[in-house]
């Protein structure tokens, strides 16, 4: 079972962040933006090791042995490729050839949504626009991810790379785009994608080239576990540009017993630390899961890693995240929690080995 979380490269300065947000912008200022919008609400939530810059050299290789120390697997480094335009590459290719732990996997997603304001909640102007090219952009893109599969470090699937995919309903050439992959991948000794598509909001049916499928948490549950009434209060929210609470029990309840299929592929098991993205959104557009623990954290992941869902297996779990800071979504320790989520995430998977071996 590997074990590996969502990895955000931001947290570093970039020219065209410098262009549209302020000279020396970095992830780290929606961060810090954070305030609290009620009684006990942590923000801004800092860092327990303190802030760090992903572009210097061995900055994620550091992280990736504490992670492997901790108890994780390794990471899925979200990727930003717009026809040959690359967005925080540049921890990537530090990595790539930079020391890795011994039992260390990692794999890329491709997050290939048009790049606009409305991340952060100030309009949707658009910053770079995802085209698709054609096929010289593809074999391009696939070029340079190839580098990355030949890693011994790299995540396979039966010999296979994998790749996840943000949303591949905007990728209306995908059927084209993968055969052209696959082609060069075996024209270069290199076997066929294994492509793990998201099901998340206006991504929820996967396309025929995919070889699997994972649900972004908690953001899949919200919008599509949620009855008529809480459907109903979250427009209501969004309308009055109220705060929409949600409760981190419900949330993974529904997780834990969902029933959904998607015509036989593999479902990638999935689940969160916890959410809060009020330091991206501020108040009239955030979305705050309340009553997170480590506690609840590593009880629901016992559960996840022990669940029989039809179509699921155990041999990859998703977190979301080690690093979205400005989502509230993090593995990596904060100053009011310290190390107790990834603690909890040790026992619950001491707990799993101790059952199987049993």
């Amino acid at each position: 079972m590997k074990v590996l979380a969502l990895y955000l490269p931001a947290f570093h300065r970039i020219p065209e962040n410098d262009a549209w947000w302020g000279e020396g912008f970095t992830e780290w200022d929606n961060v810090r933006k954070g305030r609290p919008l009620y009684r006990g609400h942590v923000q801004p939530r800092e860092p327990l090791y303190g802030y760090y810059d992903l572009s210097e050299p061995h900055a994620i290789s550091k992280q990736a042995f504490y992670a492997v120390e901790k108890g994780l697997d390794g990471f899925i480094f979200y990727h930003y490729w717009f026809q040959g335009h690359q967005l925080f590459e540049r921890p990537l290719d530090h990595f790539l050839n930079d020391k890795k732990p011994d039992n260390f996997t990692y794999c890329l997603c491709w997050a290939n949504e048009t790049w606009a304001r409305t991340w952060d909640g100030r309009g949707n102007n658009i910053l770079i626009r995802q085209d698709y090219g054609d096929a010289r952009d593809w074999t391009r893109h696939i070029e340079y991810l190839s580098e990355f599969f030949r890693d011994p470090h790299y995540l396979k699937k039966e010999g296979r790379p994998v790749l996840f995919l943000y949303s591949a309903k905007e990728v209306l050439c995908l059927h084209d785009m993968v055969r052209v992959w696959n082609q060069y991948l075996a024209e270069h000794g290199l076997k066929n994608l294994f492509l793990v598509e998201t099901m998340r909001p206006h991504n929820m049916e996967p396309s025929a080239c995919a070889d699997a499928v994972f649900e972004f948490e908690p953001m899949y549950t919200i919008r599509y576990d949620a009855s008529l009434a809480e459907l109903a209060k979250r427009y209501m929210c969004k309308k009055l540009k109220l705060i929409d609470f949600q409760n981190y029990h419900k949330v993974w309840k529904k997780i834990l017993t969902r029933k959904t299929t998607y015509g036989g592929l593999p479902i990638v098991k999935s689940g969160f630390v916890s959410w809060d993205n009020s330091p991206r959104k501020g108040r009239l557009n955030s979305i705050i899961v309340r009553d997170a623990s480590p506690e609840a954290f590593g009880n629901y992941m016992y559960r996840l890693f022990t669940e029989d869902r039809q179509e699921t297996s155990n041999d990859i779990i998703v977190i979301n995240s080690w690093n979205e800071w400005g989502e509230g979504a993090n593995l990596e320790p904060a100053k009011d929690t310290k190390e107790s989520y990834l603690q909890a995430l040790v026992e619950a998977r001491q707990k799993y080995d101790a059952r199987t071996q049993w």
